[in-house]
Order: structure tokens, then sequence, then C-alpha cells
């Protein structure tokens, strides 16, 4: 069985829609199913955000032991901890990478993105040749597209009625977040793959800073996606996204015994259960992993 055909089988009895994309990166060797496709990336957009970031740190702009003051009035609810913290505390940008990364953090990432501008992030994206990949909101914008809110920036006023929407679910959407359209953060997997191989095979900054992006990847807590179904120790850099029907997750499974490395972004709209999308994101990974295991 070909990879094309093992991923072919995988989704034909999945529910929902998919798009994924996969690079062995030693050979090259690339498949995918409606890999040109636009997809809401959900936190998987956290990946060219860590980029971006990496890319004005080795500019100068950015110091990653510089600290930053959390400030109650700009809080960002869903995921994450610091929402959680008191006003004050200072972290550094490398906290905030982490936290943003491995346990999602939507205040983190948004103060990752205030540092280094919203519209930067896409422009550095074309900047690599990527066309595809398109990041008009922050996490703050995109929380409130899910509960029918159009609040530009965080508020005290604005994080209370988020909550006391997704709670009672006294709401109406005035936005479709998962439609596939430039004015959501989209991308294809095939363009989310070549993010994630250039940063594997250090095409792009210096080899410093792509393995501090895939050491902070690897530290990924969780891990009932990609990694579910792989062999106990499998090492998986990854970055999950979940927002509504969309259930997502992105990265670069290592391969034992001089096998080498697979690129693998599995996106998805139109997901009614979460756990029964996570398991085909899983026995995506597992066919691909067995498979080039048996020989690339």
């Amino acid at each position: 069985m070909s990879w094309q055909q093992a991923i072919d089988e995988v989704l034909q009895e999945a529910k929902g829609e998919f798009g994924v994309a996969v690079t062995h990166l030693e050979s090259g060797m690339t498949v995918g199913h409606q890999a040109d496709q636009l997809f809401q990336m959900a936190s998987v957009f956290k990946i060219p955000i860590i980029v971006t970031l990496m890319r004005d740190v080795e500019a100068g702009k950015i110091r990653l032991d510089q600290r930053i003051p959390l400030r109650y009035e700009e809080r960002v609810p869903g995921s994450g901890v610091l929402q959680e913290l008191d006003s004050g505390a200072e972290l550094t940008v490398k906290d905030l990478a982490m936290l943003m990364t491995i346990v999602s953090d939507n205040y983190a990432t948004d103060m990752v993105i205030n540092l280094v501008g919203l519209g930067n992030i896409e422009k550095h994206m074309r900047e690599l040749g990527l066309e595809s990949i398109y990041l008009p909101q922050t996490c703050w914008q995109l929380l409130n597209r899910c509960v029918g809110m159009e609040d530009p920036s965080p508020s005290p006023a604005g994080f209370a009625e988020y909550e006391r929407r997704e709670e009672t679910g006294d709401y109406q959407l005035l936005f479709d977040v998962g439609a596939p359209t430039t004015e959501n953060n989209v991308a294809t997997p095939a363009d989310l793959n070549r993010l994630l191989s250039m940063v594997a095979k250090k095409e792009i900054l210096s080899a410093a800073s792509c393995d501090l992006i895939l050491d902070i990847l690897r530290r990924q807590q969780y891990n009932s996606r990609l990694p579910l179904l792989l062999p106990p120790g499998t090492r998986v850099a990854h970055k999950t996204g979940t927002v509504n029907g969309v259930v997502n997750d992105a990265g670069i499974i290592y391969l034992p015994e001089g096998k080498g490395q697979i690129a693998i972004s599995v996106l998805s709209r139109k997901v009614e259960e979460k756990q029964e999308a996570e398991r085909t994101i899983a026995k995506v990974a597992r066919a691909v992993y067995e498979l080039a295991m048996g020989g690339v």
C-alpha cells in the first residue's frame, strides 16, 4: 500500500472534512489530501507566530530574556493559565513562547503577537514564500468571533461577557470561524507543512533558533492526536489547535532506526465529535509511520 492509499483509506471513514500534507524530509516524498485547500488553523497558528518571534530575536528587536508584565485589563480567555495569575507578574519572552506552545496559552500568544506585530507574521510568511498562510486575528479576536462578539481588543468587561456567553450559550454567531476565507486564520496543509519542513531542515533562521522551536514543540502537553497511536517513546514535535468544529495537529514525527523525519499537518472542519476527529488524526499518523518504518 502506498502512503497516498493509506491516507485515503483512513479518511474514507472519517466524519468531517480533513486536509492532510505529509513529507518525508530526507527523501522529499510528499503526499496529501486536500492539501492545497484553506482550513482554519485554530491554535496551530502559533507555529507561524513562534517562527516570526525567533526571526525578530535574531534581528535583535526582541530578547528572549526580557520580561513582560501581566496586565489585568489585557487578559485573554480560553486555553492556558496566565489569565488566572495576578496582574503584575512578569514572564520572559521565552516563557511566553513556551506557554503559547505547550499549553496553548491564549494570553501568552497575544502578548507575543503584540511584540512582533500582527501584520508582520503574515508578511514574514510571504517572505518565506508561503502564500497561503493568513493570520489576520489575535486569539482575542478569534475567540470573540466564536461567541458572536466583535470587540477588537481585550477589556475586563469583554472578558466577563465572553465567559458569560460561553457558559450560557446565549449568543448568535456573526461569523463562521471555520470557513475557508482569508478573513479567518487559515492556511493550506501544504504551506503549513512547508514551514515545518523549513524549520526541521534548518533552512530558515539559525540552527540554534530552529532547535529551540523544535525543542518547545516537543514539550507539547496535548498528545491525544498525532502521537496517540504511535509506539511509546516516539518523539513528536507538534502543535494542536481546536475551535468550534475544527480539530487540528501539525508537527514533526522523528522515526527511529535512522529512518528520518516526517512533517505532517492535519487540519479539519465541520467536525461534530472532537475525540473521533482526534483518532482520525492519530490514525493518519500511525498509517504513515508504519509505512515509513517498512521502508520509505
